[in-house]
């Protein structure tokens, strides 16, 4: 069995009782808008207070909307580790090379269409923490697939990201909305891979598979209220109607 680490929250430990395995690439994927970011800040919680460090890599969302979210939810101060969290933001209006990445500013900027410039933001990110032990945690991933220029080589540095054999961890989520072969060959690259559904406002997690630690294939509700929830169905219908329609002219 793979090196594991502990998850804070029961429901986590009910789904995978061993814990998260480190140096893999776990995913959590599911429709969209059925809560796979808030799944993913839990395990960011539990490595962070296990003194590990985060590089967040940010599609439709900005640092704020982690701040705000996992203080509500977690009663987390994201703002209490500045030295092990880096936030890299995705912006497709920015040039789509190395050269047009600002790799100086808090946070990096970027846009991370290009199979160079995601490498080279993922790196500097990585390099710029304070720990050696890095969660990388990259949200909504698929989006990138609605680009007709770059939709074929995301792809292809998504799945050599998730199969790299290194000693950082990766967590992505992505949606199955869209794009169903595409994020098959991310799932089936992917060590371990987690799935949620979210009928009546309830979000449940569960296991698909692990190819190094036990998981539960049971639906494990999570405890959000319908408040909670519908602030990140909120975020994916507002990346459905403005950066949506922006990737699809890329």
């Amino acid at each position: 069995m793979a090196e594991t680490f502990a998850l804070d929250q029961e429901w986590l430990r009910d789904v995978l009782p061993d814990g998260l395995p480190i140096g893999e690439t776990t995913v959590v994927s599911g429709p969209g808008g059925s809560g796979k970011p808030l799944v993913g800040f839990a395990v960011v919680k539990s490595w962070l207070e296990s003194g590990g460090s985060v590089v967040f890599l940010l599609t439709n969302s900005g640092r704020e909307f982690v701040a705000e979210t996992m203080a509500e939810l977690y009663n987390f101060d994201v703002d209490a580790y500045p030295d092990r969290l880096r936030f890299v933001n995705f912006d497709p209006e920015v040039e789509a090379s190395v050269g047009g990445m600002d790799a100086d500013s808090r946070p990096i900027t970027a846009n991370l269409l290009e199979p160079a410039v995601w490498e080279r933001a993922l790196s500097t990110a990585i390099a710029s923490v304070a720990d050696d032990r890095v969660l990388v945690f990259g949200s909504a991933l698929n989006l990138f697939l609605f680009s007709p220029t770059y939709a074929d080589d995301s792809i292809e540095a998504f799945v050599e990201t998730v199969e790299r054999d290194d000693d950082h961890t990766y967590l992505f989520t992505v949606s199955t909305s869209a794009f169903e072969a595409e994020i098959a060959r991310v799932e089936d690259a992917s060590d371990t891979v987690l799935m949620t559904e979210m009928p009546d406002d309830q979000l449940y997690l569960r296991g698909e598979r692990s190819d190094s630690v036990t998981v539960s294939t049971d639906d494990v509700p999570v405890p959000f209220t319908p408040e909670q929830l519908a602030t990140i169905k909120s975020v994916s219908e507002q990346t459905r109607t403005s950066l949506i329609p922006t990737l699809k002219e890329l």
